[in-house]
């Protein structure tokens, strides 16, 4: 008898996870993403106790944190996974030109894939907060 293994489907699909996308910022998004060749994947509120691999597919869901935010509890973010350098550096710069208003972006690192995914919320919103007053101050 042959052993099946479950094969990752998106596996170098280049992947975006969003959270608390607005209806305009995730339309633009999903216009995007067609020539990137991207999968935007919304997560919700109950899936914030599973690590970044888990909700890319990567891995099995066995057992996750019983985490569960409320939906504003963290600003809009987009994880990005998979995406050539050249890729991402257009995928950013055309996010920026349509005015896409997602203050907390990250890329999915060989570190911060086994984050659970709201620590891995707090840790940008600390760091967006961090980033913005040290700008304020330099203006």
């Amino acid at each position: 008898m042959k052993a099946h293994i479950a094969r990752n489907q998106n596996a170098g699909v280049p992947l975006a996870l969003g959270w608390s996308l607005s209806a305009a910022d995730r339309g633009i998004l999903e216009g995007m993403a067609p020539a990137f060749g991207m999968k935007l994947l919304p997560v919700s509120p109950a899936d914030a106790g599973k690590t970044v691999a888990q909700l890319l597919g990567e891995v099995e869901t066995k057992a996750s944190r019983t985490l569960v935010l409320e939906p504003g509890a963290y600003p809009p973010a987009l994880i990005l996974a998979n995406f050539r350098e050249k890729d991402l550096d257009t995928l950013l710069d055309l996010m920026k030109q349509a005015q896409v208003n997602i203050p907390l972006k990250a890329v999915v690192t060989p570190s911060n894939k086994n984050w659970v995914f709201g620590d891995l919320l707090a840790h940008l919103s600390e760091e967006h907060v961090s980033f913005t007053a040290a700008a304020k101050e330099r203006a």
